[in-house]
């Protein structure tokens, strides 16, 4: 991974992998990296980390994602047999102290989970929650409630990830936004034309968020571009 360019903030980002594949339809988990890469995130939540070979996806997905960025990594093995799960990662270039992966409720055609870590940064701990919410529009807004239920008082929180919530002030963004009010809705999906704010970062009142934007010279390599941000606290 990139050193970030010298800030004293910290560069935060979440991108949804859709399992490698991007122009081609075939995955190649090289060109994701090299976006990974440019990115020079200090803290990265990736989504659709994917090895479910009979999708045409790529077996040890996750070891290839831990071989690639080194660091500090929290992994979601969600659901699948070994070498070939699903689910998603949080990666952290600071020390992670402590992490946990929650449950989170459905109903819904696949387990979904989110990743809790409090890491060590140079600005102090910042607590971060990256998830990945389901497709069933029933489930999403009791995921955003068991989400906000983790919150931690007094700790910086930033909840990050693909939320699949097409509308910009729907249940899920509610939820979130009424114990995470710092947020910038971005298009990210699909990435020839966004319109949909799919991916999304929210934070407590004390964080500020300097800037955020999609990335769109990755079009190439996913249905959903990456959201970078750069925050203090």
């Amino acid at each position: 991974m990139s050193e970030p360019s010298a800030t004293d903030g910290l560069r935060i980002a979440t991108w949804n992998l859709h399992g490698f594949v991007g122009e081609g339809r075939r995955p190649d988990p090289h060109r994701s990296f090299r976006v990974i890469d440019s990115l020079a995130a200090d803290i990265l939540a990736l989504q659709e980390v994917d090895g479910r070979t009979h999708l045409r996806r790529l077996p040890q997905a996750f070891e290839r994602v831990r071989d690639a960025l080194g660091g500090h990594l929290v992994e979601a093995r969600l659901f699948g047999p070994s070498g070939r799960e699903y689910g998603h990662v949080l990666w952290s270039r600071h020390p992670i102290e402590t992490s946990a992966i929650h449950p989170l409720p459905g109903p819904g055609m696949e387990p979904r989970g989110a990743i809790e870590a409090l890491i060590v940064t140079p600005l102090g701990p910042l607590r971060i929650v990256a998830a990945h919410f389901g497709l069933d529009p029933r489930c999403r807004p009791r995921q955003a409630a068991a989400v906000v239920g983790l919150r931690t008082a007094g700790v910086p929180t930033v909840v990050l990830g693909d939320f699949n919530e097409w509308w910009r002030g729907g249940p899920v963004h509610r939820r979130l936004a009424s114990a995470l009010p710092v947020h910038t809705p971005v298009p990210t999906w699909p990435v020839g034309r966004p319109f949909a704010c799919l991916d999304r970062i929210y934070a407590s009142s004390d964080v500020t968020l300097r800037t955020i934007r999609a990335r769109s010279d990755a079009a190439a390599a996913s249905d959903h571009l990456p959201l970078v941000a750069e925050i203090v606290f």
